[in-house]
């Protein structure tokens, strides 16, 4: 220590004198040479000499870089945002929910063609369009998994790939057995990758204006609905069978082109980041496999974040079975295929202005998410309950399907920025994923329980009551979800 001590006099008289020198000197030349900063640098140059010579070396500079990585992680700053080739993302995502939108509302009437070929029974076939939408949500870990080692383009491009060889595969089975394998579960892996995909994209895309984006963004699933739900029919009754499905292949290869737009975002590469710098720290002095679950693990420990998953649950296994079983329900009340098919189309149609009015209300200054998810819940679930009751008369068809179109999707309007509540940005897509994943379950469950109802004796207008009182239950999940929100937590301090 007394060598230390001399080194460190020995160097602050040294300073002193550079000190004194330079106020002496300073009349000599021009104004301004000898500046306050670079004065800072010679006292920097002399206390890295002091290290070296005390073997300490190195100390400061792993400060600084330590003070810059806390620096950049606290006050990142993304010039990408709400701007430039975000809003061609936008244009990409809603497209890919058009098309999404169009898979899933075609779902009765890929289940009839499948009836009318096999002539199996409704609940063996109802495993077709259970699997083929429920994986859709049931594998989004799957996507988050892709995602988050590769970018959501990549995922997306998948989500196109799978869908175009599922349904092709269809066009061409023998039995029902392999349409549940080709048309519900590789499609449904299509749907898996693509769609937690698309939803993420757009959060990463977006901060001021992330509820509108989404909304947007996810409004294309009615859109898709309205388009291609009466082209389906069309083509189902024009083309037949094999025909029908190779159209459907035809739908669904876009989503390649526009996966291909989806260019990750600083943003999202910045998450990448901080993921892999996160799992690092966890792997100091523990296991792999515990440092790279870890961070997961937590997410699915959040108490919010398990009331969304039970809240999807049960609004999925009622939902997906409406969009089942509607088609055959509104011919047993009287009415035509065309006419069911029309009112798909018009809750698709109207789906688009709900999902964006939800948008534009959810980006309203101290507005709270929680409401409006749990709310549209709400709402749909009393529709549903009241419809068996009405659903003899046209009017009354008109009425369900209008509040159907207005409510059904708006709680994924707000997912994400409801899910962000509970868990940085870096992990969104871990807990979108998560979310879907449940509601994947659920729509996989409800389908399959309805079918067997109806072939058990039960009735469709029962299995419509089910659906509305589950769709009420999950409302009642979502607000409890609200007790779990730390104070003051908000959007910008997530980001």
């Amino acid at each position: 220590m007394s060598t230390l001590d001399a080194v460190m006099t020995s160097s602050l008289a040294q300073n002193n004198d550079v000190d004194s020198n330079h106020l002496l000197m300073r009349p000599c030349f021009d104004k301004g040479i000898f500046s306050l900063n670079e004065n800072a640098c010679n006292k920097n140059d002399i206390v890295e000499s002091l290290l070296d010579e005390t073997g300490t070396a190195g100390i400061t500079s792993d400060f600084r870089e330590k003070k810059s990585m806390e620096h950049e992680e606290v006050e990142p700053e993304f010039s990408d945002l709400d701007t430039g080739w975000a809003w061609v993302v936008l244009v990409a995502s809603f497209f890919s929910f058009a098309l999404f939108g169009g898979s899933m509302y075609s779902a009765g009437i890929i289940h009839n063609a499948l009836l009318e070929r096999f002539q199996a029974s409704v609940g063996l076939t109802a495993w077709v369009g259970a699997l083929h939408t429920g994986i859709l949500l049931l594998g989004g870990l799957l996507s988050t998994a892709v995602a988050d080692r590769f970018s959501c383009r990549t995922a997306i491009i998948f989500s196109g790939l799978f869908y175009t060889g599922g349904y092709l595969a269809t066009a061409f089975v023998t039995c029902i057995e392999a349409a549940i394998f080709t048309c519900g579960i590789v499609v449904g892996i299509g749907g898996a990758l693509g769609y937690t995909a698309a939803t993420v994209v757009v959060g990463f895309n977006f901060k001021r204006r992330c509820n509108l984006a989404l909304g947007i963004a996810v409004s294309g699933v009615g859109a898709g609905a309205c388009a291609f739900v009466p082209l389906m029919q069309m083509a189902k009754e024009f083309y037949g069978f094999s025909g029908f499905f190779i159209c459907c292949a035809g739908m669904q290869v876009n989503l390649i082109t526009f996966g291909m737009l989806c260019f990750p975002s600083e943003l999202e590469k910045y998450s990448h980041k901080m993921r892999l710098r996160d799992s690092d720290r966890l792997l100091e002095g523990t296991n792999v496999f515990k440092g790279r679950i870890m961070p997961y693990i937590n997410i699915m420990l959040n108490k919010g974040i398990v009331c969304l998953c039970i809240s999807m649950f049960l609004n999925c296994a009622a939902t997906f079975s409406l969009n089942l079983h509607l088609p055959s329900y509104i011919i047993t009340k009287g009415f035509s295929e065309n006419q069911a098919a029309f009112l798909i189309s018009l809750s698709g149609i109207l789906t688009v202005f709900g999902r964006l009015l939800t948008g534009v209300v959810a980006n309203i200054r101290n507005r709270n998410e929680i409401i409006l998810y749990a709310g549209s819940m709400g709402i749909l679930s009393i529709a549903t309950i009241v419809y068996p009751f009405i659903s003899r008369h046209y009017a009354g068809q008109l009425i369900y399907f209008i509040f159907m179109g207005m409510f059904l999707g708006s709680c994924y309007v707000v997912l994400t920025t409801v899910s962000l509540m509970f868990i940085g940005i870096n992990y969104i897509a871990t807990a979108i994923g998560l979310v879907f994943m449940f509601g994947g379950v659920g729509a996989i469950v409800g389908p399959v329980i309805a079918g067997i109802l109806v072939d058990s004796g039960g009735t469709y207008d029962q299995s419509m009551t089910i659906a509305g009182v589950c769709i009420l239950l999950a409302a009642v999940c979502g607000a409890i979800s609200i007790c779990f929100v730390a104070k003051g937590t908000s959007l910008k301090e997530k980001l």
